[in-house]
């Protein structure tokens, strides 16, 4: 069974290779140089003992971190074998053991195996003990990867384990956008490393106390003779990796069903059913929109996700920014950020809804496309600002730096308006079909939106040049509140008029835009021209190049 599982999952990856596969396969083997690097080019022992427990730690926290960022861990799902007729303990493990074979985690072992050449430093018999604590500290890695992606998954089912996901997802955008900052100190140390090692300070105790250097402990020991401890820190990696690999098993379990999330349930008795429920909103098209979508985007854990996580993401960039000396003047500007970000992660909410669209489309009339485009608009507006706006507020009065709230308001105006239309457009033109809602496991099961995003990074700053030109020469010129309407009409304009492209695109492609998010890539290829527009060709380039997370028949 575990050949067969080894040998779907080749198939299926060959025909799903993307450029974040690439990517991440690079990262691994320039990873697994400098793990050797370290290890042969250390000044003497101590020193290499140090330098694996750094990088050792460095390899779990990327395995733990990567496969969320990459989209997945494995093409394999539990939910394909979850009406076939096996035992659900053994798929879980089966389905565990086909992410060990792979270039990633073949890659990891040969990394990991730079404690051999550790022990045999010393003498064949650290050597030998290097053996079973690599293989140990191999299966608790690989485990603890695909562990993590599945728990966070698990998470969603509660308001509480969503905020902890948007946590972690904060934490991860704030430092692919700011984590430049520590590029420079961070190779600066690594030359120094190799002669100095860690020096003493918490940095080294904490990285001796992991679970990720227990196999350098036992190589350690078992080159100075104290087989006692040798042998308990060996055992103490072996019941590690065993544990994670039970856990890790069951996590993996298929199930029939996955359960959404717990919704308090009103008595019938509580509320008069003649009476209806009060509404801020218009009794009109594009006010059902509005309600719809910011109910979505409150109940929907995959919905709520993507905007907890920008908010998450600007609080961190600003606490960043604020604690650097030599980047503090960015921190007022976190609010900003968060919109950015925000821009980025609102791009596909066409595949957020999943087969639903249907309503939409058995209920289209003139009128439709219009209300569905603005109210989606307003919703993600009236989710955002209040969070950015906060932001900066916050950070401005911890940095006392009130000189920068006409730029901080501009820029608010400026990438929220813009954001808004770009967002709505790729949403419709490069939307990315994800597991249908009511399958939904994984944390990143809405589908997957890379091409979306590298095209926002390049569009987002490119449609906000008139307030960015706007707020240099007239801050330059001491009149920084002028740049303040510059910033609104560009918003604006911009809003309205990518809006309007978004929603001509929906009003005459709405039953294939469904058929895209149902049926997936191969049938969505037949409905577009080989050589038709802009847009045509954007829908082309969004369909090939995003990877399909949709399990067939969902």
């Amino acid at each position: 069974m575990a050949v067969v599982l080894i040998r779907l999952k080749f198939a299926l990856m060959r025909h799903s290779f993307t450029g974040m596969r690439v990517l991440g396969l690079a990262l691994i083997l320039l990873g697994t140089g400098l793990t050797w690097y370290f290890a042969v080019s250390a000044v003497n022992d101590e020193v290499r003992s140090e330098l694996l427990c750094l990088a050792f730690a460095v390899w779990a926290a990327s395995w733990a971190l990567g496969p969320t960022i990459a989209n997945g861990t494995g093409v394999l799902r539990s939910q394909y074998f979850a009406l076939l007729p096996l035992d659900r303990r053994r798929v879980g493990a089966l389905l565990l053991a086909t992410v060990f074979v792979d270039i990633g985690p073949a890659l990891t072992l040969v990394a990991a195996t730079a404690l051999v050449w550790h022990g045999a430093v010393f003498s064949v018999a650290a050597a030998l003990v290097a053996v079973p604590a690599v293989l140990a500290l191999w299966i608790s890695v690989i485990a603890l990867s695909r562990l993590v992606f599945r728990a966070l998954g698990a998470a969603m089912l509660s308001r509480l384990g969503m905020e902890i996901a948007s946590v972690q997802w904060g934490l991860i955008m704030a430092l692919l956008f700011f984590g430049w900052m520590a590029v420079q100190p961070a190779l600066a140390a690594t030359l120094a490393l190799r002669a100095n090692g860690l020096g003493e300070g918490t940095t080294g105790a904490v990285l001796a106390a992991l679970p990720t250097s227990w196999p350098v402990h036992a190589v350690t020991a078992a080159a100075a003779g104290a087989w006692g401890p040798a042998l308990g820190w060996l055992a103490a990696s072996i019941l590690l990796a065993s544990v994670l690999v039970v856990v890790t098993s069951a996590l993996l379990a298929p199930r029939v069903t996955a359960r959404g999330m717990r919704r308090r349930r009103r008595p019938l008795g509580a509320r008069p059913l003649s009476r209806p429920a009060r509404s801020l909103l218009p009794d009109t098209p594009l006010g059902a929109v509005i309600g719809k979508e910011l109910r979505q985007w409150w109940r929907d854990p995959w919905r709520g996700l993507e905007v907890r996580a920008s908010l998450w993401a600007g609080l961190f960039i600003g606490l960043l920014t604020w604690s650097s000396d030599l980047y503090s003047s960015f921190a007022p500007f976190a609010g900003v950020t968060c919109a950015f970000i925000m821009a980025l992660s609102t791009a596909n909410m066409y595949g957020h809804d999943g087969t639903a669209l249907w309503l939409t489309v058995v209920g289209q009339r003139p009128d439709t496309a219009r209300a569905d485009v603005r109210g989606r608009q307003i919703a993600i507006l009236a989710l955002g600002v209040p969070g950015a706006l906060a932001l900066s507020v916050l950070f401005i009065g911890l940095t006392g730096a009130h000189w920068a709230w006409p730029y901080v308001l501009t820029g608010l105006f400026a990438v929220f308006g813009a954001g808004a239309g770009l967002s709505l457009l790729l949403s419709v033109v490069a939307l990315s079909p994800g597991v249908d809602p009511r399958s939904r496991v994984d944390a990143n099961d809405s589908g997957d939106n890379q091409v979306q995003v590298w095209l926002s990074l390049a569009a987002l700053p490119l449609s906000c040049v008139p307030t960015v030109l706007a707020a240099v020469f007239l801050g330059v010129a001491g009149a920084p509140w002028a740049a303040l309407p510059v910033g609104v009409a560009n918003g604006l304009l911009v809003a309205l008029w990518l809006g309007w492209i978004a929603q001509r695109r929906l009003a005459g492609r709405l039953p294939e835009t469904f058929t895209r998010i149902r049926y997936g890539k191969e049938i969505a290829l037949r409905s577009l021209p080989e050589r038709g527009s802009l847009l045509d060709r954007l829908e082309r380039t969004a369909i090939t190049g995003n990877g399909e997370t949709r399990p067939t028949g969902s």
